[in-house]
């Protein structure tokens, strides 16, 4: 993987570690050789399998349980990954809630719950991880989301939120540099419903430019790179198939 040397025994925490894009994270992070510190909320099971699949490899992987959308959880993740592996190199936001809210049954506890943990959540583990990244001259990356350069019905609080992650990585790109890199990765249609068939996937797919769907993996790749490009910051970078150039 390009950039792999850089990250070598590298420490990275990934946030909503446990399952989908985060294990993809977490597995790719590891492969690297990366010493690697999890959260996880609800996917105690798939957590533990994964961590123990990675380190019967010989890797560096640890877990830990939290709720980030509870006071002070958050930093206690920052606080526990340094204590565990006495410092840190990468931040990943990936932890998020998605979920259809049509506007006129939008809940208060809808509109608290989606912003709490996509925007709040990630600024607080930055904010914590500030010095040790400082130190480090690290990097953050935030998983943002294709859908707010073209938003879809329905879905108005999410990509909101979304929204501010993207408009709060360029501005702490430019806060926390020259010492901090801060970049996000946008993902379009990776992570398929599992009750979708054959015909929902292609007509999903048919007005991406490259005709297909991405995995887990892509999004992990464009991650793993911008944590080890040192001349890269401010960016948020689609992996959608071209859905961002569509006229």
């Amino acid at each position: 993987m390009l950039g792999s040397d850089r990250l070598q025994g590298k420490v990275i925490a990934v946030t909503g570690g446990g399952q989908r894009l985060g294990a993809a994270i977490v597995r790719l992070a590891a492969q690297a050789g990366m010493r690697v510190a999890l959260q996880y909320h609800r996917s105690q099971a798939a957590a533990l399998v994964l961590v123990a699949e990675l380190t019967a490899t010989g890797a560096q992987v640890w877990a830990w349980q939290g709720d980030f959308t509870q006071p002070g959880c958050p930093e206690a993740f920052i606080d526990a990954t340094i204590a565990h592996y006495g410092t840190l190199d990468v931040l990943v936001n990936n932890a998020g809630m998605w979920r259809a809210t049509p506007i006129g049954q939008v809940t208060a506890t809808d509109w608290h719950e989606l912003l709490t943990l996509n925007v709040t959540a990630a600024f607080t583990t930055i904010q914590q991880a500030k010095p040790v990244l400082t130190q480090t001259r690290g990097a953050v990356i935030n998983i943002c989301d294709a859908g707010v350069y073209r938003p879809w019905r329905n879905y108005t609080p999410y990509l909101a939120s979304k929204g501010a992650l993207v408009t709060m990585t360029m501005a702490l790109a430019k806060e926390l540099a020259p010492a901090v890199r801060v970049n996000g990765v946008a993902p379009g249609l990776a992570l398929l419903p599992e009750e979708w068939d054959e015909a929902r996937i292609r007509q999903a797919t048919q007005h991406i430019p490259l005709q297909t769907h991405g995995s887990a993996r892509d999004i992990a790749e464009a991650v793993l790179f911008l944590a080890a490009a040192p001349f890269i910051t401010g960016v948020i970078l689609p992996v959608d198939g071209g859905v961002a150039l569509r006229g």
